[in-house]
């Protein structure tokens, strides 16, 4: 576990940013009174913690777009477009900085675990969606200039 009152010196002493003393390494746990977690899985442990991390925080407007998701690629979002097993993840066509253009647009595709994995590794099923993707996005929204939105061409 990481505490972020914890600072390491040029000279590798390990220092409590709070207390301004070297501490042990080994001995930074939860038991300490200023203990604040560094990542947020460790605030389950950190009833006590003076400081707690919000930097996993999301914006609203993620928040919204990804609770509202929809596809115009399948009507069915609750089965793997690719094997027909129940749903584990909504996958957006487009990730990266385009990611929320896909959420808004509507190109998204349910995925079970195993072929989430996939898609991800096989860079052929990946251009398979995205020019799937692309004709999908241009026969629902023809006023929309999708290479605008999505800065680029998979045709």
């Amino acid at each position: 576990m990481n505490c972020k009152n914890i600072k390491i010196k040029l000279n590798k002493q390990v220092v409590c940013k709070l207390t301004n003393k070297p501490i042990d390494f080994k001995k930074c746990t939860i038991n300490c009174k200023n203990y604040a977690p560094k990542y947020k899985k460790d605030t389950k442990f950190s009833k006590k913690c003076a400081i707690k991390d919000n930097s996993f925080k999301k914006s609203k407007k993620l928040n919204n777009l990804e609770r509202n998701r929809f596809s115009i690629l399948t009507n069915d979002l609750e089965h793997c477009i690719l094997c027909g097993q129940k749903k584990d993840n909504l996958h957006e066509v487009f990730g990266g900085r385009n990611r929320p253009n896909s959420m808004k647009y509507g190109i998204v595709i349910p995925l079970c675990v195993f072929h989430h994995q996939e898609i991800h590794k096989n860079k052929e099923l990946q251009g398979f969606y995205h020019k799937l993707g692309q004709k999908k996005f241009m026969e629902y929204y023809p006023k929309e200039d999708f290479i605008k939105i999505f800065k680029k061409n998979y045709l």
